[in-house]
């Protein structure tokens, strides 16, 4: 039996970054659902969302015990260029589906 306050094996030197990057995605996130233009800037950076951290389990997956520095600052600021890359290739997908 797992005692209740189980950790990850994973290194401490996460905790700041993961803090970071869940900061700034709660600004960019309470930023996007001010704008009015019908959520659509809201869904992008949800959709964005979900790639950084699907991308940041796989970074924290392949490196647990020994982050580089490159790991840790991908982790801390990743997801601002996620959300440009993602509204540029979530606008461009929506054109050719002909939701725009």
């Amino acid at each position: 039996m797992k005692p209740i306050g189980y950790i990850l094996p994973i290194s401490r030197k996460y905790d700041s970054p993961v803090r970071d990057a869940v900061s700034i995605q709660i600004v960019v996130g309470l930023l996007s659902l001010m704008i009015l233009d019908g959520g659509d800037l809201a869904r992008i950076c949800g959709i964005a969302l979900l790639a950084f951290w699907s991308g940041a389990a796989v970074l924290i997956y392949r490196h647990p015990q020994s982050p580089s520095r490159v790991d840790l600052e991908l982790i801390r600021f990743g997801y601002l260029p996620v959300v440009v890359m993602a509204f540029f290739l979530v606008q461009w997908i929506w054109h050719l589906r002909g939701v725009l």
